[in-house]
């Protein structure tokens, strides 16, 4: 069975191949592979999608989408009648192989980019004598829902999706990456393997469309490393406190024995930059997929957009007429583009309010007939998804309503006796506290000609206006999450600072020192932070017990994919997790970030745990079909299982749990 996954993971490979022979010729090699990766992976997942409506989700589906991927990319390869002259001649002159020094540092930069991630992501999961185990914090928790998001699919048969961590609701989250990881799944590959490796993938294609896309914008490598450096470790001046640490432990103690992490505080200190790598590549599955289709539309559209005259607005108005010009490579391109923006709703959500916010300045300062092909592409796709996913439940507390503005966005948090007029000062500081130098390094690589030319600056520069909109403007319940839009202006910014960086080490013969001394202030907090979680120090979660995984095992094999369990809400449960079957209500700490109003349901919970009067009324007014009573039940819930004993018959039992049957009511 693994064999079906692993050439469905072929396939797709081909197809992007075949894709990228296809783009524009104004895109390099690296680029267009970028892209063509990026078509062919979300093509695929939401053909998937589409057809496991009609099919189900089984392991035919894999191999389906495995023969359409094949007989797509052979369609593409011989569609023209010279294609054999074409791949006859690309081969002899190794257009698919890096000829420059130039070209061959790049691809080094991105094995190595991919090496290391796939040693961190590796680590993500361990299997040890049957149980499951996490090495970071973050993965064990965010992880535990996307592993529900996965198995409801493939398991738990749940087209037309509904939400499978609050039952009978919709399943308003982007779903899309974990639909993918349910396509392996269904060809063979276990849970831990289908969620790893799609993430580690679309990680190292995102990092390597950021190499490329700061080469494009800079013209040079080493700016790019920089903003992958960045962006995996930057950080702000938490590394301060390693320094007190130090003194009292010893510098060689401090750093194998970390009391403490150097990458986050709470008020009054309100630092909430976190370390990127451990808050969003790895535990953050739809983000890693969103951050590669995001840098797969700059990619297309920057590479354009170099062509195209600055306030060109007198010649776009008269190309308006000739339509046939909007066709032409630049317009596949801005077209391509709009299709993978206009999908992100699926993906990630925060990632096509970046996209609208930058591309919207693009148009109005690169005026071309193509953004229509481009607007056009993304209302069709986006509008339909974002109407069924925004709304949000409109019945909960105003608290839970987005977006909302909110001046500062976190900066006043933990400020005694602030206002209106202190807000500037404290904004200050606080993106300071949280960045180091970024901030004043980013902006003298824009406002200053030294670094970058007048074109990439304006390229750059409308990521500016994601980082405002970030600071007033709050777009879920929870403030923090602001941060999924943020991470891509720094990304951006990234490559600015990298290039001063770079133009600082190259105009002075001693500008390397400083240039280095700089860098290092920016990412220290993150190599502190992340050096916690690293042998030989890292630290092992319980993620599944084998009690667990047979426990879910024993669901799977005698309950309906669709029957309803009244559980805790703990992180890390195997009935949603594991056994893919829908739950009440699951852990409230992920729920009210959704905007979920969870508190009727929760009171009525609560009930029915207690075995209350009307406990039994609750379960089938609620359809619950069976109830689970663990660890979490006794000692959160206070479940009582005397009156489960006495009220409903059991289906199974293990050293620590007991699921019982609620029969339906009886006719009248």
């Amino acid at each position: 069975m693994f064999l079906i996954g692993a050439a469905l993971v072929l396939a797709t490979g081909g197809l992007a191949v075949t894709i990228a022979r296809r783009l524009p010729p104004f895109l390099s090699l690296g680029e267009r592979l970028v892209c063509g990766l990026v078509a062919a992976v979300v093509g695929l997942d939401m053909l998937g999608v589409m057809v496991a409506r009609i099919l189900g989700l089984h392991s035919t589906l894999p191999l389906l989408l495995t023969a359409l991927a094949a007989l797509a990319a052979v369609g593409l390869l011989i569609d023209r009648p010279a294609w054999r002259a074409e791949v006859v001649r690309d081969w002899a002159a190794g257009t698919w192989w890096p000829r420059s020094l130039g070209e061959r540092r790049l691809l080094a930069a991105i094995i190595l980019v991919a090496a290391a991630l796939a040693f961190l992501f590796g680590r993500a999961v361990e299997v040890s004598q049957g149980a499951w185990l996490a090495h970071y914090n973050n993965t064990w928790s965010d992880w535990s829902f996307h592993a529900a998001y996965t198995t409801t699919f493939v398991y738990g048969q749940n087209l037309p999706p509904q939400n499978p961590l609050f039952a009978g609701t919709p399943f308003r989250y982007p779903f899309a990456p974990d639909f993918a990881s349910a396509l392996l799944m269904a060809g063979g590959w276990s849970l831990p393997a289908a969620l790893t490796w799609p993430a580690w993938a679309m990680a190292t294609v995102a990092l390597s469309g950021l190499l490329l896309w700061a080469r494009r914008l800079t013209g040079n490598l080493a700016s790019g490393i920089i903003a992958v450096l960045l962006t995996l470790l930057g950080g702000g001046l938490g590394f301060w406190f390693f320094l007190g640490d130090a003194a009292r432990q010893g510098l060689i103690g401090a750093l194998l024995h970390a009391p403490q992490s150097y990458d986050r505080y709470p008020p009054p200190v309100n630092i909430q930059w976190y370390n990127p790598i451990l808050s969003y590549y790895l535990p953050q599955r739809s983000f890693v997929f969103g951050a590669a289709i995001v840098m797969a539309v700059l990619l297309l559209l920057t590479a354009a957009l170099e062509e195209t005259p600055l306030f060109g607005w007198r010649q776009a108005l008269a190309a308006l007429l000739h339509a046939r010009s909007w066709l032409n490579g630049h317009g596949v391109a801005f077209l391509l583009a709009g299709a993978l923006a206009g999908l992100l709703p699926w993906f990630h959500v925060h990632s096509l309010l970046v996209l609208g916010i930058v591309t919207v300045v693009w148009a109005l300062l690169w005026p071309r007939p193509a953004w229509l092909l481009f607007a056009a592409a993304v209302v069709v796709l986006a509008l339909p998804r974002l109407a069924a996913a925004i709304p949000g439940d409109l019945s909960a507390p105003t608290a839970l309503h987005y977006p909302r503005l909110q001046l500062g966005w976190v900066a006043k948090n933990g400020v005694q006796g602030w206002n209106l007029l202190l807000l500037p000062l404290v904004w200050v500081w606080f993106w300071i506290k949280n960045t180091g130098l970024f901030l004043p390094l980013l902006l003298m690589a824009l406002l200053t000609p030294f670094a970058l030319p007048l074109r990439s600056r304006l390229l750059l520069a409308p990521f500016l206006a994601v980082f405002l909109v970030a600071n007033i403007v709050v777009f879920q319940p929870w403030e923090w999450d602001n941060t999924k839009v943020l991470v891509f202006w720094y990304l951006a910014g990234g490559v600015a600072v990298g290039a001063f960086l770079v133009f600082v080490a190259r105009r002075w013969r001693d500008g390397w020192i400083a240039s280095s001394l700089v860098g290092l202030t920016l990412v220290a907090s993150g190599l502190l932070s992340l050096s916690q979680w690293l042998p030989p120090q890292g630290p092992t979660f319980s993620w599944f017990s084998r009690e667990d995984i047979a426990l879910a095992d024993s669901i799977r094999q005698s309950t309906d994919p669709h029957a309803v369990f009244l559980t805790g809400d703990e992180v890390t449960n195997p009935i949603p997790d594991l056994a893919g079957r829908p739950v009440l209500m699951s852990y409230r700490g992920w729920l009210w970030t959704y905007g979920i109003d969870y508190s009727k349901r929760e009171a009525d919970i609560a009930q029915m745990f207690i075995g209350a009067p009307n406990a039994l009324d609750l379960l089938r007014r609620y359809r619950v079909n069976y109830v689970l009573i663990g660890p979490e039940e006794l000692s959160t819930w206070h479940a009582d299982p005397g009156f489960f004993d006495r009220s409903l018959p059991l289906l199974t039992k293990t050293e620590h749990y007991r699921v019982y049957i609620v029969p339906p009511p009886l006719p009248d």
